[in-house]
């Protein structure tokens, strides 16, 4: 496990070493040049003083001026001096032999010159041998000057190669430097991005701990742990609004139940008065009413059970045909009753993992709902796995149950369809179809837990269920249960 603190301060301290190596090499560079210029000043100091006392000199031959002539010579005998004092600078540029001869001549030139001062009349002969010693005096300079000169232009050119190497090899340095930081703090934090992303949609999966960053590890498990609170606490507020809703169940169960036991009281009575009276027709219909009567009560304490009943799935592979099948069977009655035909399409080879006794009571809600709907209808029931990213839900749909199964992209899902050619459900009315004890059957037909049953089923399974309707088009069912053991 590493650390994300010890990368950023490793990185720092690389990116640190290497500016603090360019710095150096620019320093050296700077001190190389610094040495060139200086001695480039000695070699120019040479070549002015020369260029000097050859002007005196003239001076002394042109117009026999004698004091140029004590000039020409102290600026000669300067000259050896730099000779003498920046032996290093004149090696670097001259040979020894060019430099003992420039020497030989300096001493030569002083020495023709002296004698040329005491003499007169003048001596065209020594001043011929003058011009000839400092015009050897000069070539000797002005050829040192210009190796100088080659030499610093060089030293610069180098120079100039040497900063663009340096930046050269820091700028890839870096950005090797950026990569490998890119790579092991950018790059986990993109993926813990992508990763929270849906939770901003309503998916609350648990966060893969894909990140070797001791960081984001402590990110992902503190994240974990909330996601496995708030899943808590929606469990307990499902079931709290569950038990909270037996407030309204008070009002409809006296309402659904009060008439049945109120014809099964009536019929009772008339049968204690009129037993001995009554025709044996008259006994039988009032007989029928308390077994038809008594048949609905248990009707609805059994619903009033499915809905206060909590128990958690026993999940196992199943196969859709194989339920769907055993359905229809259980059935049969209903569905003849009505005149409704089913289309099983489901595929025989398409299992999911559920609990069997808890999907079939989703099969056998939706298709009473989709029987009960009118008389001679069709009902299509199909299955697939599904892509999510290419299979949305019809326009139109109202979705409850687990948002993840069709907000999380990479999910494989089962997906069941139930699909009639009835009525259909109103606008007003679709938005409702969820909600406890909510029904538009006549009283006695239904209490409205159906439908809310089926999505509690559904969310038990961390599923989703969608129904799609318009008016005079029929009704469309989708339910969605997740691959389990299948997501990446």
């Amino acid at each position: 496990m590493t650390s994300l603190h010890r990368k950023i301060t490793h990185a720092f301290i690389a990116f640190a070493g290497l500016m603090a190596v360019l710095a150096t090499f620019s320093f050296v560079d700077l001190l190389f040049l610094e040495n060139r210029v200086q001695q480039g000043m000695a070699v120019t100091s040479l070549e002015s003083t020369v260029q000097d006392m050859r002007r005196e000199e003239k001076n002394l031959f042109l117009y026999g001026d004698q004091t140029a002539g004590l000039e020409a010579d102290k600026l000669a005998e300067k000259a050896l001096g730099l000779l003498q004092d920046a032996p290093e600078a004149l090696a670097a540029v001259g040979e020894p032999l060019q430099l003992q001869r420039l020497q030989s001549a300096l001493q030569d030139y002083r020495r023709q010159l002296a004698s040329y001062t005491l003499q007169a009349p003048a001596n065209s002969t020594l001043e011929t041998s003058i011009r000839d010693q400092g015009h050897l005096v000069s070539q000797i300079v002005e050829g040192l000057f210009m190796n100088e000169r080659q030499s610093l232009q060089q030293a610069i050119a180098d120079a100039k190669w040497a900063q663009v190497l340096g930046v050269t090899i820091l700028t890839v340095l870096l950005l090797i430097v950026g990569h490998l930081l890119a790579s092991s703090v950018v790059a986990p934090m993109k993926r813990l991005i992508d990763d929270l992303n849906p939770i901003i949609e309503g998916r609350f999966d648990r966060l893969e701990m894909r990140s070797r960053n001791a960081e984001l590890i402590a990110l992902r498990t503190a994240f974990n742990r909330m996601l496995d609170e708030l899943e808590a606490r929606r469990r307990r507020l499902i079931q709290s609004e569950k038990l909270a809703a037996l407030g309204v169940l008070v009002s409809g169960v006296a309402h659904e139940l009060n008439n049945p036991l109120s014809n099964i009281s009536s019929s009772c009575q008339l049968l204690v008065e009129e037993l001995d009276t009554a025709d044996r027709a008259t006994l039988l219909d009032w007989a029928g009413t308390i077994d038809s009567e008594t048949e609905r009560a248990r009707r609805i304490v059994d619903a009033l059970l499915d809905f206060g009943r909590r128990r958690e799935p026993q999940l196992e592979a199943i196969n859709l045909a194989d339920l769907m099948e055993r359905t229809l069977l259980l059935l049969r009655g209903q569905l003849r009753k009505t005149g409704t035909a089913v289309e099983n399409l489901m595929p025989v080879d398409l299992s999911v993992q559920a609990d069997s006794q808890r999907l079939q009571q989703v099969f056998i809600n939706l298709l009473r709902n989709a029987a009960g709907s009118g008389e001679n209808l069709t009902i299509r029931v199909s299955a697939r796995q599904c892509s999510l990213s290419g299979s949305p839900f019809p326009p139109g749909a109202i979705v409850v149950g687990e948002l993840g199964c069709h907000l999380h992209k990479q999910q494989p899902m089962t997906e069941i369809i139930i699909e009639d050619n009835g009525p259909g459900i109103a606008p007003d009315t679709l938005p409702r179809v969820f909600e406890p004890f909510y029904t538009t059957r006549e009283p006695g037909h239904g209490m409205g837990l159906g439908l809310y049953i089926v999505q509690e089923i559904v969310q038990e399974h961390d599923g989703c269920i969608a129904i799609a309707s318009q008016p005079g088009q029929g009704t469309r069912v989708v339910v969605r249960l997740p691959c389990k053991g299948t997501q990446p």
